[in-house]
């Protein structure tokens, strides 16, 4: 079974490489040296002709993966039109991943990024497609990623003078680093899916048009400062409420006083001595004295 699927790769490169050949004639000369000044990201980045790391994350040097859907296979290969190393996407099942570089730049300057290599053995299941973030983020998803067109179907040289096919992409940078990205979407598979990647460079070009970036996240420090004075205030709500609390409790000392009605001196009652009604012996009165008989 391994055997029949090598011998399938091979056939299927063949056909590829020699179907490249036969329709590519005059436009090869156009990207032959690509990696060349005056492209501004290294020699060895752009060829991708050393890797690191291992399948299936095995991926060009100064080139990192990321993977948005699917869980595709990252791995070196040797099927380029230029010769040497490339790198190959691979999966049975659909996905949505790419690679993406950090290149030092002039802040200010424009530039045009710009892949010669990008054919998949389905082309019209595999989308292509660039991207420049101009103030050097590392997020594919992020609002500050500027998208050149994807381009689906035939074509795997991808950086042909228009109208033929070219999915360019220009930016200005906005600070002394860009980054590159490179995105291939594939929705639907149709068995074993792949696509060869090799050579993707970045060139000055004062054609680029000035970057707005979306206001979305300007609207931030505001909501985090909301957020904060909301917080603040729970913060001193919740400390001010022990106090008045506390209160009560300092209160009941006092009151308790009240169990000192030791000089409730209802007992002095007692000192009505009644008993003494000495004046009782009135009933002594003298007998008013019998006349004598003479």
């Amino acid at each position: 079974m391994s055997s029949n699927h090598a011998l399938h790769r091979t056939v299927l490169f063949a056909l590829v490489l020699g179907a490249l050949v036969a329709t590519t004639g005059v436009h090869s000369a156009q990207a032959s040296a690509p990696c060349d000044p005056p492209n501004v990201i290294s020699q060895e980045v752009c060829d991708m002709d050393s890797f690191y790391g291992s399948p299936p994350r095995q991926l060009p040097v100064g080139w990192n993966a990321f993977v948005h859907s699917g869980d595709p296979n990252f791995y070196q290969d040797q099927h380029t039109f230029f010769g040497g190393s490339n790198l190959t996407i691979a999966s049975t099942n659909p996905f949505k991943a790419g690679i993406y570089t950090q290149v030092g730049v002039t802040p200010g300057a424009g530039y045009r990024a710009s892949i010669s290599w990008g054919a998949p053995n389905v082309p019209d299941l595999f989308g292509r497609q660039l991207g420049i973030d101009p103030t050097g983020g590392t997020d594919p998803t992020a609002a500050t990623v500027i998208w050149g067109p994807m381009h689906w179907g035939e074509g795997r040289i991808l950086n042909y003078p228009p109208p033929d096919v070219n999915i360019d992409v220009r930016a200005r940078a906005l600070g002394e680093t860009i980054t590159v990205f490179f995105l291939t979407d594939h929705p639907s598979t149709a068995a074993d899916d792949l696509i060869l990647i090799d050579v993707i460079a970045l060139y000055p070009d004062e054609s680029a048009p000035a970057v707005e970036l979306p206001p979305t996240a300007t609207p931030e420090p505001a909501a985090e400062a909301e957020v904060a004075a909301a917080s603040e205030a729970v913060v001193e709500v919740a400390a001010a409420q022990p106090e008045t609390q506390a209160l009560p409790v300092v209160d009941p000392p006092a009151a308790t006083a009240t169990p000192t009605e030791t000089p409730t001196a209802t007992p002095t009652a007692t000192a009505t001595a009644t008993p003494t009604a000495k004046p009782s012996p009135t009933p002594t009165d003298t007998p008013t004295p019998l006349p004598t008989a003479t």
